[in-house]
């Protein structure tokens, strides 16, 4: 056995038993129709030996933890400055209605159904360093609900709490948000567990997500006084940040497996295109919407092809992206 040579592997490596990895006499459980726990079935990609993978941020739970106290803890600060703010009437009323109540609260959909899709990932893992960063990716998305939620509490506690009763209606019913809604729902059929990662991880979340948090919400609540939206923000980007860091590396790996690899970045491409598409058309449906609330305060077209030009960047190669004209062209 190969020495473990920092404290995560230690705390990582070899908690999650199987066949290839010292469970010599088999899985010690199945379930009633005589299946495994896992099967490399679960997804269209190969490895040669998933055990080898490694998360590149090292995370483990007391990482996490602490991370997470650091970043809650200022957020606490922020959330309370931002209630004094709207008890002195320094948020204005059209943000609080067009962006906080039209599209900021309406985001944790999309984290609630990252959450389920995740923790379903995690449990098909085919090793314990892929299990382990898909826990607290999770968990993660959860901590975001909570951060919507945290906002929209701060201006029920001030203003009528009838500001928010077309959330749900929005999501579910208004055209604006139906290609993502969608691409949602696409997303939570997803069979393969690493296509689904990918998708969140790696194309939605660093297109649409990025595209309406940081050229809508973001610009937009600062002009208009609540800076506890851009503080929320900060906290999603250095999160989402350490997730693509860690599935970009996944992919990576997968790509360069000696037996597998041609055949798994063939996959990847298709997958990636695919979602790309359901993107897009994401994007594009909701740009009279974001329009709307920012009143020219930001350039679409511009906007849409500095977050496509991001995103062909973070993938630097690994396949060709086909975003090729903003989201705002007709």
């Amino acid at each position: 056995m190969t020495a473990l040579a920092s404290t995560y592997e230690k705390l990582t490596l070899h908690q999650q038993i199987a066949p290839e990895d010292g469970a010599v006499q088999g899985w010690p459980l199945h379930f009633p129709d005589g299946s495994a726990p896992l099967s490399a079935d679960s997804t269209a990609v190969a490895s040669h030996d998933w055990y080898g993978f490694r998360d590149p941020n090292e995370l483990i739970y007391v990482n996490w933890v602490a991370g997470v106290h650091d970043a809650e803890s200022d957020l606490a600060g922020h959330l309370e400055r931002f209630a004094a703010a709207l008890s002195s009437h320094a948020v204005s009323a059209d943000w609080l209605g067009d962006g906080a109540a039209s599209v900021l609260a309406v985001l944790p959909y999309t984290d609630r159904a990252y959450f389920r899709v995740l923790s379903r990932a995690q449990r098909l893992a085919l090793s314990d360093t892929v299990t382990l960063p898909l826990v607290f990716d999770a968990a993660d998305k959860l901590r975001h609900v909570e951060h919507a939620a945290a906002h929209r509490a701060a201006i029920e506690n001030t203003f009528t709490p009838t500001l928010f009763d077309d959330v749900g209606e929005l999501w579910a019913h208004s055209g604006g948000w139906l290609p993502l809604r969608l691409a949602i729902e696409e997303l939570l059929a997803t069979d393969d567990w690493v296509e689904a990662l990918l998708a969140t991880n790696l194309v939605i979340e660093p297109l649409v997500g990025r595209w309406i948090r940081e050229h809508y919400v973001r610009p937009i609540a600062l002009t208009h006084g609540d800076n506890f939206a851009p503080a929320i923000i900060d906290v999603w980007s250095a999160d989402l940040n350490r997730s693509r860091a860690w599935t970009f590396a996944l992919i990576d790996y997968l790509a360069a497996d000696p037996t597998y690899g041609p055949d798994n970045s063939d996959v990847i491409a298709g997958w990636a295109h695919r979602w790309e598409h359901l993107a897009r058309a994401a994007a594009t449906s909701l740009a009279p919407l974001l329009d709307d609330i920012s009143r020219a305060e930001t350039q679409q077209a511009e906007s849409w092809r500095t977050v496509v030009e991001q995103y062909d960047a973070e993938v630097a190669g690994r396949w060709r992206t086909q975003l090729l004209t903003p989201a705002g062209e007709r």
